[in-house]
């Protein structure tokens, strides 16, 4: 699986070995990781990257992600997603999401809604895990919910939409 990471100020493509194990395979370039991660609490993992552990602390908000790793933080975003995003808002959109779709390649873990159910925006709709951590995707507005893409246990990676909503007004 390919995908762009924004760090910082540049775009670093990303390749992915798709599989859900520890440890687990990227490459970058001529460069390839083998990464371990597990997590501490809420806002903290430890990795083990090519041998050597690291600890990062994570603070993450509605366009991507903080990592600090020895003191020194680094920005992170889905460069694909932000793409979306800024061409979403030149289409006329209020800029919010509309489409839940993971933010990195996970898991689903459960399901918290069905088929025809009302949602209004910050519900909690599905909660994926990546990495060991899991996070609960919200209703991006109110709505109903007109298709569930996905079963527990699926492999679901960026971009990928979950749950189908239809806007109400």
């Amino acid at each position: 699986m390919e995908y762009n990471l924004k760090i910082d100020d540049r775009t670093v493509d990303i390749e992915h070995e798709d599989k859900n194990e520890n440890p687990i395979r990227f490459k970058t370039g001529d460069e390839k990781f083998d990464v371990t991660c597990f997590p501490v609490s809420d806002h903290q993992i430890h990795m083990t990257i090519n041998g050597k552990g690291i600890n990062a602390y994570i603070s993450r908000d509605r366009d991507g992600k903080t990592v600090m790793i020895n003191g020194i933080s680094h920005r992170i975003e889905d460069a694909d997603e932000q793409k979306r995003r800024l061409s979403r808002k030149k289409g006329g959109s209020n800029g919010l999401p509309e489409e839940i779709t993971p933010p990195m390649p996970s898991v689903v873990v459960r399901i918290m809604v069905n088929k025809g159910d009302y949602v209004e925006k910050g519900k909690g709709v599905i909660v994926v895990s990546a990495m060991k951590m899991e996070s609960t995707l919200s209703a991006p507005f109110d709505g109903r919910i007109t298709k569930i893409n996905v079963a527990e246990g699926d492999k679901v990676s960026p971009g990928q939409v979950l749950v189908d909503i239809e806007a109400t007004q």
